[in-house]
């Protein structure tokens, strides 16, 4: 529920006392640095909380359609009567320190798995999520969020919202969840300097973007059915010297992707045959498995038309607007064995 934006400050140390007002009626998760890297984890203390990251390899899109999860589990009772029992994730959760571009991701999420068909395993764990987003102050290296409209900085799609205005946080209520979760709570208020410090911020990130995409048009030549792009078949089978290898087609691009929803179903059944869970696991169109059907036919063997397919998906649709299937985040740059850059396609499909 919307309601009018107010404005706090809270001092860095403030952190801690936000975390343990959360930790008192919700489950809390956020981000961590148990090694090298940051991830997404359940936070138990407020000295776990780690904002200062960059980016994760995962995306909090883990919390509401894991990579994998039993979505009910069966029994036969006598004969030809079964039972069963669906897991339903209805505890409340918060979700702390969510960068605009996951954010981004989880709004275009929330209306595949409720438009058509209300997926219940989806929305029971987001009906009951407060997400607290943190504005980017230092964008990832591989990110390119503001060539998408995603970030760096967020307008929509939040409970809470943090940015990091020096010595003190922004503290900004979207909806009146959110604002509820701040009872008790003896805060600053924020003034005009403290918003305008934001905005020299934002402008000062916009700046630091390694990684720029021209979306203008972008959509139109993909869907244009008259060229045959040869960088699909470059990318499949030789890459571009110097810049990428030939893709592997490991599905990695699909599993660090914070809008990549397709799965697959299946059941596993006891050796008894009498009882069993249905389980669902992300999967990928990277994978040879992914469009074959009855009797070994397949719609893409060719791994050209798997990366074609993949690239569609992320730009053919709508780039740039509330409809792409890409945020901007990178992770599929980062994380690529093959160094292949969706920015680097994006601008030779354009001729730059």
């Amino acid at each position: 529920m919307k309601q009018s934006t107010d404005f706090f400050l809270l001092e860095k140390n403030g952190i801690d006392i936000l975390v343990k007002k959360f930790l008192e009626e919700h489950k809390v998760f956020g981000p961590i640095k148990p090694g090298h890297d940051s991830t997404f984890d359940e936070i138990k203390s407020p000295k776990e909380l780690h904002l200062d990251y960059i980016s994760t390899v995962l995306p909090p899109k883990k919390f509401f359609h894991p990579p994998t999860e039993n979505l009910f589990s069966f029994e036969l009772i006598e004969n030809t009567e079964w039972t069963y029992k669906e897991t339903l994730h209805d505890e409340k959760t918060v979700l702390i320190g969510v960068h605009p571009c996951d954010v981004h991701a989880i709004l275009r999420l929330d209306r595949f798995f409720s438009e058509d068909f209300r997926d219940p395993y989806y929305l029971s764990r987001r009906e009951n999520t407060i997400i607290v987003a943190l504005n980017c102050i230092e964008p990832s290296e591989y990110c390119f969020c503001e060539s998408m409209g995603t970030g760096p900085f967020l307008e929509m799609g939040y409970d809470l919202l943090l940015t990091d205005i020096g010595k003190k946080y922004l503290l900004e209520t979207g909806t009146y969840d959110g604002k509820k979760l701040l009872d008790g709570l003896k805060l600053e208020k924020a003034d005009k300097k403290d918003l305008y410090e934001k905005k020299k911020l934002l402008e000062q990130a916009k700046k630091k973007f390694k990684r720029h995409v021209n979306t203008d048009g972008l959509s139109a030549l993909l869907d244009d059915d008259t060229h045959d792009w040869d960088i699909w078949t470059k990318l499949a089978e030789n890459g571009y010297p110097g810049k990428s290898f030939p893709c592997l087609s490991c599905g990695s691009c699909s599993l660090v992707c914070p809008t990549c929803y397709c799965y697959d179903v299946y059941d596993v059944i006891d050796l008894s045959l009498k009882k069993g869970v249905r389980k669902r696991e992300l999967d990928s169109c990277q994978l040879l498995e992914y469009a074959e059907v009855a009797l070994g036919g397949n719609f893409r063997r060719d791994r050209r038309e798997r990366i074609r397919h993949w690239l569609m998906c992320k730009f053919g649709m709508a780039a740039g607007g509330d409809k792409s299937g890409c945020v901007g985040c990178g992770r599929c740059i980062r994380i690529c064995p093959s160094k292949i850059d969706i920015t680097e396609v994006a601008r030779i499909i354009r001729g730059e």
